[in-house]
């Protein structure tokens, strides 16, 4: 059976040529893995967010989300730096994906879809 290469993945198609380039709308073609320095401190604050067992559930959960296209329920920006923030409204979930497609964090806010409005308009471009 063969391997699914990165053609293959769920990348970011909103605007783009084909699936897995970066657009105008978010910086990075698809999330690569969690930024392997911070996972064990945000498995910690947030694994129970998503009732995840251990940190490769919580990894596999946010590069899940990071990655899925719904854009029926996903917003997302880009700030200053490059790092894009997305948000599903249905689930209450905000995920940082930095512009070289690590996930810096991965959670489910405190004031929702309020607290994400108020983030963009501190970090916008």
């Amino acid at each position: 059976m063969a391997t699914k290469g990165p053609s293959f993945r769920y990348g970011n198609t909103n605007g783009s040529k084909g699936s897995g380039e970066a657009t105008k709308h978010t910086n990075f073609a698809w999330a690569k893995d969690f930024n392997k320095s911070s996972l064990e401190k945000h498995f910690s604050d947030h694994g129970s967010d998503f009732n995840s067992n251990n940190k490769e559930d919580y990894k596999s959960s946010a590069i899940r989300f990071a990655n899925t296209v719904d854009r029926k329920n996903n917003i997302s920006f880009v700030d200053k730096s490059g790092t894009t923030y997305k948000y599903n409204n249905n689930t209450n979930t905000l995920c940082l994906i930095d512009k070289n497609g690590y996930i810096i964090t991965y959670y489910k806010p405190k004031g929702g879809r309020q607290y994400y409005e108020k983030v963009k308009r501190e970090n916008k471009k």
